[in-house]
Formats: structure tokens, sequence, C-alpha cells
């Protein structure tokens, strides 16, 4: 409970940063990623079906999907916390 809090802070504080710094280029970087990362979803599929009677599901479902929320929701401002020059292709 304790990494949550801590998380959450931590996020607070990089969306206070960078909330300025959101512009053209990371918002095409960040829909790069989400087209990449959807594919988590997935993957997540395919791990329950071959380990799902060996993961007690009702545990940690909610902590998996809270965290993969805070992620996305997050991604335009922690690209434009770390720059998104090495990460970009041009069209």
């Amino acid at each position: 409970m304790g990494l949550a809090f801590i998380l959450v802070i931590l996020v607070f504080l990089i969306q206070g940063l960078a909330r300025h710094h959101v512009d053209q280029q990371v918002d095409e970087v960040t829909y790069r990623a989400y087209r990449i990362l959807l594919h988590g979803i997935f993957l997540m599929l395919v791990i329950f079906f071959v380990a799902g009677d060996r993961i007690k599901w009702t545990q940690c479902l909610t902590g998996f999907a809270w965290r993969a929320w805070l992620l996305l929701y997050m991604l335009p401002w922690w690209f434009a916390m770390v720059g998104t020059d090495a990460g970009s292709r041009p069209p």
C-alpha cells in the first residue's frame, strides 16, 4: 500500500512539472506508444488462458488494472518530461 501511495505522489509530481510541455510531437509519440501498449491486453488474455488456474485473479486484478490505467493516463506527461527526440520518426 505504501508503494502505491508513492506511485501516486510521483504521478502528481510529473503531471505538475510537465503539463505545459505537451505539444504535437508528444501527442504523436504518445499515440504510437498507445498502439504498441494495447497489445498488452492480448498478452494478459494469453496469460489468463495459460496460467489462469494458478493465479488468484481476485487478489491482483485491481492492482494490474489501476497501474495500467495510470501508466496510460500519464504517458503524454511522461514523454514531455523525458523528451521525445530519441523516439520520434519522420512521417
